[in-house]
């Protein structure tokens, strides 16, 4: 799912105009309008955007095709999987108008009408096709989707290859034996293949309350980390990986078109980390008949969905989700160099691989002059996941040298050794 994010916005650095020719022969491109018909076809799909704010509706897939035998062995073949669900669902809104991009993640477990078929869990819809999917989210929120993309478990280890993988780095060991996640120490880790895609499924973690939000979070925390990469001067793709990657295992609306795509991505490049805003839909757990599902939080889901569609401030609306830690990928971090002989710099290369937002050093006042983390808003969350990372650093509130809902991370002369790293 996010290999698929970090191809739209690497296209827009320096793809030449063959190599993109050449990629774009192999995508699979399904019809949209009101007048298509059948399996392939999205009558629900409308190109034109609302106010220059366009949202892409991104699945990833749990279809096994093209899995080799082994990973049919871990992640199950088409004999014991039947039909087809979204595993990962997401919309991105990307609104040029207000200088943002909104990346919504839908829990599957998500209980909502299905059209025609009463409710259900929201991932079940992909079953009945694309269209009946794209019409589940649009009922849902309201928002109308001008583009389709979709991914395969094949697709998704092949784009992160073909990107290098991408750097990673955890506070806490994270082990899942039923997707095989084996990250057995805190530290930083480059997350290629198989590793890649069972970091994002994993929901048998232990300590998670309730995995389908903290799977999110762990996603949400992977987008930034590769969109970090994709960004970045040293982001090459391989050709013929992107090639292998795209063949058979990625679909897109017909009008999804890279050049196009270019000139917004450069756009986007240029905004930075700091206005890609992730979100969850607000949901809480609920058992019924022995089956456990999410249902949307009132009136939290029904604000955000109408402050996206209006493209008004976000608040905090979805910004976190219940007994789940706040995710790096909504914390903005400050580092300050308090002479600290080169650590600061290393200091932002962790956290960003951490999946933060991280601002660019700035110079410590004279008064800091030992490692700590400061905060400055009554309400700590934030500073308690930074400080997860840096256990052995304070945390001082305290209203100078803080700004907003932004932590500061003091690196002095004292800073620890950064684990893994």
């Amino acid at each position: 799912m996010a290999g698929v994010l970090s191809l739209l916005v690497a296209v827009g650095s320096g793809f030449a105009i063959a190599t993109i020719r050449h990629v774009e022969g192999h995508i699979t491109r399904l019809d949209v309008g009101k007048d298509c018909k059948g399996e392939g076809c999205l009558p629900d799909v409308d190109p034109i955007c609302i106010r220059k704010a366009c949202t892409f509706l991104v699945l990833g897939s749990d279809s096994r095709q093209g899995l080799t035998r082994r990973q049919q062995r871990v992640l199950g073949s088409s004999k014991w999987t039947s039909g087809q669900r979204s595993d990962t669902i997401i919309l991105v809104q990307v609104d040029v108008q207000n200088d943002r991009t909104v990346v919504l993640s839908i829990p599957r477990d998500l209980r909502v009408p299905i059209p025609g078929h009463g409710l259900n869990k929201i991932n079940t819809a992909f079953n009945f096709g694309p269209n009946l999917m794209v019409k589940t989210v649009e009922q849902l929120t309201g928002l109308q989707i001008n583009h389709y993309v979709q991914v395969n478990f094949t697709g998704f280890e092949r784009l992160v290859n073909a990107v290098g993988g991408i750097p990673v780095c955890i506070y806490k060991p994270l082990v899942d034996k039923v997707s095989q996640l084996k990250l057995p120490r805190a530290g930083c880790y480059n997350l290629r293949g198989s590793t890649a895609l069972a970091f994002v499924r994993a929901r048998h973690i232990e300590g998670d309350a309730i995995p389908d939000f903290s799977r999110i979070s762990r996603q949400q925390q992977f987008m930034r980390a590769l969109i970090e990469k994709a960004l970045s001067l040293g982001s090459v793709f391989h050709l013929p990986e992107l090639v292998r990657a795209v063949q058979r295992n990625l679909i897109v609306d017909k009008n999804m078109n890279i050049y196009a795509l270019q000139d917004l991505t450069r756009k986007l490049g240029r905004l930075g980390q700091r206005r890609v805003s992730f979100r969850i839909v607000p949901a809480v757990p609920l058992r019924l008949n022995g089956v456990d599902y999410l249902q949307l939080l009132e009136p939290q889901a029904t604000s955000l969905f109408h402050r996206m569609r209006q493209g008004k401030a976000l608040g905090n609306f979805g910004r976190e989700a219940p007994l789940t830690p706040l995710s790096p990928a909504n914390i903005t971090v400050q580092v300050l160099d308090a002479n600290s002989g080169g650590r600061a710099q290393q200091v932002v290369g962790y956290l960003e691989r951490a999946g933060f937002v991280v601002l660019p050093v700035r110079v410590a006042p004279s008064t800091l002059t030992r490692s700590v983390i400061l905060w400055g808003r009554t309400e700590a969350k934030p500073s308690e996941v930074v400080a997860a990372y840096f256990n052995s650093l304070d945390i001082v509130h305290t209203n100078h040298h803080t700004r907003g809902s932004i932590v500061t991370v003091v690196v002095a002369p004292d800073f620890p050794a950064l684990e893994g790293v």
